[in-house]
């Protein structure tokens, strides 16, 4: 029996009025799990309104983990949704992330 690839998530940002300068960078460190930090760093001035982009993965404290249990997962998705959320609002356009 053929494996089949899991279907593709991808989160939606709707648009509204911009907030901040579009060429503000946003830094966020926010805590995955009880054994890691991630910071995650979005340059607003190089993000293409309407486009589909992939995340990044982020500066890792104590260092980057070769894989995250559910949980972990859940808590680093929820902080880089919040990232592009505010990634979203800064240039006043719709974004779409897609998870592979």
């Amino acid at each position: 029996m053929a494996r089949r690839n899991p279907p593709r998530k991808v989160t939606y940002f709707d648009r509204a009025a911009p907030r901040l300068a579009r060429n503000t960078i946003i830094e966020s460190t926010f805590e995955v799990g009880r054994r890691f930090r991630c910071t995650m760093r979005i340059d607003c001035g190089q993000l293409d309104p309407g486009a589909v982009i992939r995340p990044e993965p982020g500066e890792w404290q104590p260092c980057m983990p070769e894989r995250l249990d559910e949980e972990e997962l859940a808590d680093w998705r929820a902080g880089r949704d919040a990232v592009y959320q505010l990634a979203a609002l800064t240039v006043g356009a719709r974004l779409a992330v897609a998870d592979a």
